[in-house]
C-alpha cells in the first residue's frame, strides 16, 4: 500500500514538474495561461499522496495527528486547483460560445442545493474528515476534472477539424484521462449515509484529527445504517488506491504528451507567423520591385522628354507627349494642360488625353478663373482631392466627356517664378492619387515649363538666325552692290574725261568693264533677293522651297540644275538645323555662281539611318573648274559653311580638284523620335 501511494504522489509530482518546465519556455499560446494552475495541482496532489503514504505506514506516532490535518488541507487545496485549471481549460483554450454566459445562472439553484445538503452532513455524528473529503471530491475534484476533460475534448475536436490528426489523438487521450480521474478521484468517496457515497464508496482507515484514534470503517457512521453499501474492492477486486494510482499515471502520461503537442502547436504558430512574415517581406519586396519599375518608367519618360526638349523639337509635340505619358503612367482617365492667354485674363486648354488618346485642342475652351484650376493658378499651390466631395462637378475639370471626376490632382506650371498655367489629372473611380503620384506629376509640370521655355528660346533663335541672315545679305550687298555703285561713279567721271579728249577706244573699253560690273551686281542682287525669300519662306517646307530656289537659280545663272529629294515623311530636323541646311545650300550655290563656271549643278537630300541615330545628308556637286582647298580664296565662305553645320551638331566635307569640279557633303542629325511601339512600352 505504501508503494501505491508513493507512485501516486510521484506521478502527480511528475505532472507538476512537466507543466512547470513547459511554463518556462518562451511563447504565447492559450494553454500557457493555465500551466501555473496545472503545475500547482500536480505538486500539491503529489504532496497529498505522499502525506497519505506516511499516514498509512503508522510509524509517525504523535506526528500522525498533524499529518492528518495537513492531508485534509492538501486535499482541499488540490480540489480548488483542479477546479480552477478545469475552468480555464474549458473557457480560455477555446472560448465558449455566446450562449454559455447563461450557464452560471442555470447552475445557481442546483449548486446552492448541493452546498446546503453538504453543510447538513457536517452535523452528522461522524468524524469530520469524512464529510470534508466527500464534499471536497464531489464539489471540487469531480467538476474540476470533468471541466478539464471537456476542455481537452474541445481541443481534440478543434484539432481534428483543422486536420491535425496526430495532435487531436493526444488531446482525446488527455480528455478521457481527466474524465476517468473525475470518476476515480471525484465520484468514489468514503462510505456515507447520503448521496452517491451510499452506493459507490471505498473502505478506508480514518484517523480522528482530534483524538488521534484509528477507526476501521466498514460501514458509515451516523444515521441510516440500514443501507447496503458497495465498495470498489468488492466490485472490481482492486482497492481504490490502485485505481487512483493508475488514474494519476494515465493523466500524467497523456497530459505530458499533450503539453508536448501544445509546444508543437506553438512551433506551428511560430512557423505560421514566420510564413506570414516571409509573405509580408515578399509582398514588400514585390512592392519595391514594382515601385522601382514604376520609377524607371517615370525616369525613362523624363529622359525622353528632356531629350526632345534638348533637340529643340516643336513645343506642341512635346506637350502632347508629356500629357500622353502622364495619362499612361498615372493610369488617369483624363489629363489636361492649360495655359494663360497673352493678356493673362483666362486659361485656355492646350492639349489633353482621354481614353489613351492625346491631342492638341483646335478651339481651346476657356477655363474660368474662379474654377479649381483657376484657383491653383492664382495661388500657385497644388490641389489634391481625397474624395469626390472635394470636387464640384460644375467646376469644369474634365472636357469632352460626360464623366464626373472623383479624384483629381492639379499642379501649377511655373516659369521663372510666374505661374503660366496648370497640369492636372483626373480619375473617374474611387482610387485616389497617392503622394508619390503627386511628386511625379510635379516633375512632369516642371518638364512642361522647361519645354515652353525652350520653345520660346527656339523662337528667339529662329528670329536671330533670320536677323543674322539678313545681316549677311546686307553685308554682301554692301560689299558687292555698294562697291559696284562707287566704281560706276568713278567710271562715269573717267568716261567724261575720255569723251572730252576724244579717246573713243578707251571710252568703249571702259563701257565694257562697266557693263560687266553692272551684270555682276545685278546677279548678286537677284541672288540675295532669292536667298532671302527662300530663307524666310519656311511654311513651304524644305523640299518645295529648295526646288523653287534651284529652278530660279538655274534660270538666272544659265546652268542646268537637278534636285533629288529622297526623304519619306517629315524631315525630322530641328528648326535651327533646317535653317542652317538652307543657308549652307545657298552659300554653296553662291560659290558656284562666283567661282565654278559650271554648266551643271546636282543637289541631293536623303535620310540615313545608323546605329547612333538618323541623319539628313545633302550633297552639292558641280562640273566647274574646281580649286585647291589649301590656300583657296574661298576659305572664308567654306569656313562659314562648316561652322553652320557644326552649330547644329553636324559636319561638312569638301572635296575638289582643279578641273574636276567640287563636291560638298553636309550631314545633320535628326531629332531622336520614339517609335509608337516604344512609347507604348514606356507608358503602360
Amino acid at each position: 500500500m505504501i508503494l501505491l501511494f508513493f507512485f501516486y504522489g510521484l506521478a502527480f509530482e511528475g505532472l507538476g514538474l512537466a507543466a512547470y518546465l513547459q511554463l518556462r519556455r518562451e511563447g504565447d499560446f492559450p494553454l500557457k495561461k493555465e500551466l501555473p494552475w496545472l503545475a500547482s495541482f500536480g505538486f500539491v496532489g503529489g504532496a497529498a499522496g505522499w502525506t497519505e503514504m506516511f499516514l498509512v505506514s503508522r510509524s509517525l506516532g504523535e506526528l500522525a495527528n498533524g499529518l492528518s490535518i495537513l492531508r485534509v488541507g492538501l486535499h482541499l487545496l488540490t480540489g480548488l486547483l483542479i477546479l480552477r485549471f478545469g475552468w480555464g481549460m474549458l473557457n480560455n483554450l477555446n472560448p465558449l460560445p455566446a450562449w454559455s454566459i447563461f450557464i452560471p445562472g442555470i447552475l445557481i439553484v442546483p449548486i446552492a442545493f448541493v452546498v446546503t445538503y453538504a453543510a447538513t452532513t457536517f452535523i452528522t455524528p461522524s468524524p469530520i474528515e469524512i464529510p470534508i473529503e466527500i464534499w471536497t471530491r464531489y464539489l471540487l475534484y469531480l467538476p474540476g476534472s470533468f471541466l478539464a476533460g471537456i476542455g481537452f475534448l474541445r481541443e481534440w475536436y478543434a484539432q481534428r477539424k483543422a486536420g491535425f490528426q496526430d495532435v487531436s489523438n493526444l488531446m482525446l487521450g488527455a480528455g478521457l484521462a481527466f474524465l476517468f480521474e473525475a470518476v476515480v478521484m471525484g465520484l468514489i468517496v468514503p462510505a456515507a449515509p447520503y448521496g452517491p457515497a451510499s452506493y459507490y464508496n471505498y473502505d478506508r482507515v480514518i484517523h480522528n484529527a482530534f483524538s488521534g484514534e484509528v477507526l476501521e470503517v466498514t460501514q458509515p457512521y451516523g444515521l441510516n445504517t440500514w443501507l447496503d453499501y458497495k465498495s470498489v474492492l468488492s466490485t472490481t477486486g482492486m482497492p481504490i488506491e490502485i485505481w487512483r494510482m493508475l488514474s494519476a499515471i494515465i493523466v500524467t502520461y497523456f497530459v505530458t504528451r499533450a503539453l508536448d503537442v501544445f509546444e508543437a502547436i506553438r512551433k506551428r504558430q511560430v512557423e505560421a507567423l514566420q510564413n506570414e512574415r516571409d509573405r509580408a517581406q515578399q509582398e514588400a519586396f514585390e512592392a519595391q520591385i514594382l515601385a522601382r519599375r514604376n520609377a524607371e518608367k517615370w525616369m525613362d519618360a523624363l529622359v525622353s522628354i528632356s531629350r526632345r526638349i534638348a533637340e529643340l523639337e516643336h513645343v506642341d509635340d512635346i506637350l502632347v507627349y508629356i500629357v500622353e505619358n502622364v495619362s499612361g503612367l498615372l493610369r488617369a482617365d483624363f489629363v489636361g494642360l492649360a495655359i494663360l492667354n497673352q493678356e493673362k485674363a483666362f486659361l485656355e486648354l492646350k492639349c489633353y488625353s482621354r481614353s489613351g488618346v492625346s491631342r492638341l485642342v483646335d478651339e481651346s475652351p476657356v477655363i474660368v478663373t474662379n474654377s479649381l484650376i483657376g484657383n491653383v493658378v492664382k495661388t500657385s499651390s497644388h490641389f489634391s482631392s481625397k474624395s469626390k466631395a472635394e470636387i464640384d462637378p460644375t467646376e469644369g475639370i474634365c472636357f469632352f466627356t460626360d464623366e464626373t471626376a472623383k479624384s483629381a490632382v492639379i499642379m501649377p506650371l511655373k516659369l521663372e517664378n510666374t505661374t503660366i498655367g496648370a497640369l492636372w489629372t483626373v480619375r473617374f473611380d474611387d482610387n485616389p492619387f497617392s503622394d508619390t503620384d503627386m511628386i511625379w506629376l510635379e516633375s512632369m509640370a516642371d518638364q512642361v515649363a522647361i519645354a515652353i521655355q525652350h520653345g520660346l528660346m527656339t523662337s528667339q533663335l529662329q528670329s536671330l538666325s533670320i536677323v543674322q541672315e539678313r545681316s549677311r545679305i546686307a553685308r554682301e550687298m554692301h560689299d558687292g552692290l555698294a562697291q559696284v555703285l562707287g566704281y560706276l561713279n568713278l567710271q562715269t567721271q573717267t568716261l567724261g574725261s575720255f569723251l572730252s579728249q576724244g579717246r573713243v577706244d578707251k571710252l568703249q573699253e571702259e563701257l565694257l568693264k562697266m557693263r560687266q560690273a553692272i551684270q555682276t551686281a545685278h546677279a548678286d542682287v537677284r541672288e540675295n533677293i532669292l536667298s532671302l525669300r527662300t530663307t524666310l519662306a519656311q511654311e513651304k517646307g524644305l523640299e518645295a522651297a529648295t526646288e523653287e530656289y534651284l529652278t530660279e537659280f538655274g534660270i538666272q545663272m544659265g546652268v542646268v540644275t537637278n534636285f533629288d529629294f529622297r526623304v519619306d515623311g517629315e524631315l525630322n530636323l530641328s528648326s535651327i538645323a533646317e535653317v542652317q541646311l538652307v543657308c549652307i545650300l545657298q552659300e554653296a550655290l553662291t560659290n558656284v555662281r562666283k567661282h565654278a563656271q559650271a554648266g551643271h549643278v546636282d543637289v541631293a537630300i536623303w535620310r540615313e539611318k545608323r546605329e547612333e541615330g538618323e541623319y539628313i545628308h545633302m550633297h552639292v556637286d558641280d562640273d566647274g573648274v574646281g580649286f585647291q582647298t589649301a590656300g583657296s580664296k574661298r576659305s572664308f565662305g567654306l569656313q562659314t559653311m562648316r561652322e553652320r553645320a557644326e552649330s547644329s551638331g553636324g559636319s561638312l566635307y569638301i572635296r575638289s580638284a582643279v578641273g574636276r569640279g567640287t563636291h560638298i557633303e553636309c550631314r545633320l542629325p535628326c531629332l531622336q523620335r520614339e517609335r509608337l511601339q516604344k512609347q507604348s512600352v514606356v507608358i503602360q
